[in-house]
C-alpha cells in the first residue's frame, strides 16, 4: 500500500469547480501553490497531489522516481481516487484536469479509461508522440525484470536534457524548461524535484506515451468535453508543430469534438512557471469559467 498526499487550495464560498493539477516527471504539488491560489481566489477548488515515486508520495526518499510494482496504471488510478474524493464533497463541481507534461500524459489515459465525471481538459507541455517509445518500453521492460528495475544511471535523462538544452546552453543546466531563472532555481533547490528517475520509472513514463497515442481502447463517453492543450513556441518536448498538431488531432480522431490549443511564442516547456505565466494563469481561468456553466 502506497501513501498518496496531496494540498487543496479552498475558495470563501462553495467551489465553482474543481481543478485538478496533475505535475510532471520529477514534479511534485508545492511548486503549484502559487497557481492553485489563484484559482481558489477565483472560487475554484484547486488540488495537487505528488503522484506516486514523487514527492510526498513514496515508502522512502531514496524511492523518488520508483513507481512500484503498479507502475503508471496505479498512477492513473491515483489520480481518479483523489478526484473521487474531491468530488465526493462537492458533486456538483464540475472537475477539469490539468495536466502538465507527463502529466498531461496521465490525465489523458485518464480520460481514455473514462471521462464521464470530467468537465474538461487542459495539457501543458505535452510531450509530442516519440516513434521510440516502444523499443524503448521494451529494452527498459528488460532490465526490471533482470531485477534492475530501482537501478537509476541518470544517463537518459542526462542525454534528454542535453538534447533539449542545446538551444538555451548559454544560460546554465536545464535552461530549456522555463526562461524564468529565478523559477529555475527555486526548482533546483527543492530535493523533491532533484533526482534521476530508476529504469522502473523511465519504463513507466515510454508506457504511458505508447498507451496516450495508441488509438485503441478509448472509452470516449462525452465526445464534446473542451480539450485545451497549452504549449510554448520555445518547448522543445513539442519537438515542432507538426509533431504538436499531430498530438491535438490525435484527441479529435478518436472522437473528440472540442478540442482547441494556444501556442506561447517566447515561452519553454514550464508555461506554468514561466515569464508571463499570470496570462497562462488567466486563460486557464477563463477556460475553466466558461465550461463550467456547461455541467
Amino acid at each position: 500500500m502506497l501513501d498518496i498526499y496531496a494540498a487543496a487550495s479552498f475558495p470563501r464560498e462553495t467551489p465553482s469547480a474543481v481543478v485538478q493539477i496533475v505535475h510532471g516527471m520529477c514534479g511534485c504539488k508545492e511548486r503549484y501553490q502559487p497557481l492553485m491560489n489563484f484559482l481558489s481566489d477565483n472560487g475554484c477548488l484547486c488540488v495537487a497531489s505528488d503522484l506516486r515515486g514523487h514527492g510526498q508520495s513514496v515508502k522512502s526518499p531514496n524511492d523518488r522516481g520508483y513507481f512500484y510494482s503498479g507502475g503508471y496504471k496505479a498512477l492513473v488510478d491515483d489520480v481518479r481516487i483523489v478526484s473521487d474524493f474531491y468530488l465526493q464533497k462537492f458533486p456538483d463541481a464540475p472537475l477539469f484536469l490539468l495536466g502538465h507534461s507527463m502529466g498531461s500524459m496521465a490525465a489523458r489515459i485518464y480520460a481514455k479509461q473514462d471521462d464521464s465525471k470530467l468537465s474538461g481538459l487542459i495539457l501543458c507541455g505535452s510531450p509530442s508522440k516519440n516513434p521510440e517509445s516502444n523499443i524503448g518500453a521494451a529494452l527498459t521492460g528488460i532490465i526490471c525484470m533482470a531485477g534492475f528495475g530501482k537501478s537509476r544511471p541518470g544517463i537518459m535523462q542526462n542525454m534528454m536534457d542535453n538534447k533539449y538544452n542545446k538551444k538555451f546552453a548559454s544560460e546554465g543546466h536545464r535552461a530549456w524548461t522555463c526562461s524564468d531563472t529565478e523559477s529555475r532555481e527555486q526548482s533546483n533547490q527543492m530535493p523533491q524535484c532533484n533526482f534521476n528517475f530508476t529504469i522502473n520509472g523511465t519504463n513507466n513514463l515510454m508506457k504511458m506515451m505508447c498507451e496516450t497515442y495508441n488509438p485503441d481502447g478509448w472509452k470516449v463517453s462525452n465526445p464534446t468535453m473542451p480539450i485545451l492543450f497549452i504549449s510554448g513556441g520555445n518547448d522543445p518536448c513539442m519537438i515542432s508543430k507538426s509533431k504538436f498538431y499531430e498530438a491535438i488531432n490525435a484527441m479529435r480522431r478518436v472522437g473528440y469534438t472540442n478540442v482547441k490549443y494556444l501556442i506561447y511564442p517566447e515561452m519553454r516547456h514550464e508555461v506554468l512557471h514561466e515569464v508571463g505565466k499570470q496570462n497562462v494563469w488567466n486563460q486557464i481561468l477563463s477556460f475553466v469559467k466558461t465550461h463550467q456553466k456547461q455541467k
